[in-house]
C-alpha cells in the first residue's frame, strides 16, 4: 500500500510537471494587461506629440503673418485671427478650446516661460490680442488642454486636472513695415 501511494504521488507530480497546456494562458494573464497598457500609452503619447507638431506648424504660419505686417495691414479682430489659426488645426482640435495670447514685450527677457495655471487649468484671464507695430517684440502663445483617454495617464497628470497641455509659442521681432498698427487690440 505504501508503495502504491508513492508510485501514485510520483505519477501525479510527473504528470503536472510535464503538462504545459495552461502555462501560456497564465503567463499571458500576468504580462498581457501591462503590455497592452504600455502599448496604449505609447500610441496616445505619439498622437499628442503629432498634434503638438501640428499646432506648432499652425502657430508658426500665423505668426509669420504678424511678423510681416499682414495681420496689421488687414486690421483683423481677435476672432478673425483665431479663425486663421483654426483653419489649420480644426480637423483635429476644437477651436473653441484654443487659448490664444498675442502680445508685445519690451525685451526678450520679459517673455513668460511658464504656462499660466490656476486651479489646474490654463488661466487665460490675462490673455490679450496685440499684433504690435513695426520692429516690436511680439509673442504668440497658444494652449490646448487635451483630455487623456487612458485613466491611468490622466491620473499621472496631477498638475493639469487630468489633461495634457499642448503648447506652441513663437517669439519674434516684427519687420520694419512702416506705421501699420492694429486698431483692434485688446491689451
Amino acid at each position: 500500500m505504501l508503495r502504491l501511494r508513492s508510485c501514485f504521488r510520483r505519477l501525479l507530480r510527473s504528470a503536472f510537471v510535464r503538462d504545459r497546456s495552461g502555462v501560456a494562458a497564465v503567463e499571458f494573464a500576468f504580462v498581457g494587461l501591462p503590455l497592452f497598457a504600455l502599448i496604449f500609452a505609447i500610441i496616445e503619447s505619439a498622437g499628442i506629440s503629432a498634434i503638438g507638431v501640428l499646432l506648432n506648424t499652425a502657430v508658426d504660419g500665423v505668426a509669420r503673418q504678424v511678423l510681416t505686417g499682414q495681420i496689421q495691414k488687414a486690421d483683423i479682430s481677435e476672432e478673425d485671427f483665431r479663425e486663421r489659426l483654426c483653419e489649420q488645426v480644426d480637423f483635429v482640435l476644437a477651436c473653441e478650446k484654443l487659448k490664444i495670447d498675442l502680445r508685445t514685450f519690451p525685451t526678450y527677457k520679459a517673455i513668460p516661460v511658464n504656462a499660466p495655471m490656476q486651479l489646474k487649468q490654463i488661466d487665460d484671464s490675462e490673455f490679450c490680442f496685440d499684433p504690435g507695430g513695426a520692429s516690436s517684440i511680439t509673442v504668440l502663445r497658444v494652449f490646448y488642454e487635451w483630455p487623456w483617454s487612458a485613466a491611468f495617464l490622466s491620473n499621472l497628470a496631477t498638475d493639469t486636472d487630468g489633461n495634457a497641455v499642448i503648447f506652441a509659442m513663437s517669439a519674434f521681432m516684427n519687420e520694419p513695415f512702416g506705421d501699420l498698427a492694429s486698431s483692434k487690440t485688446t491689451c
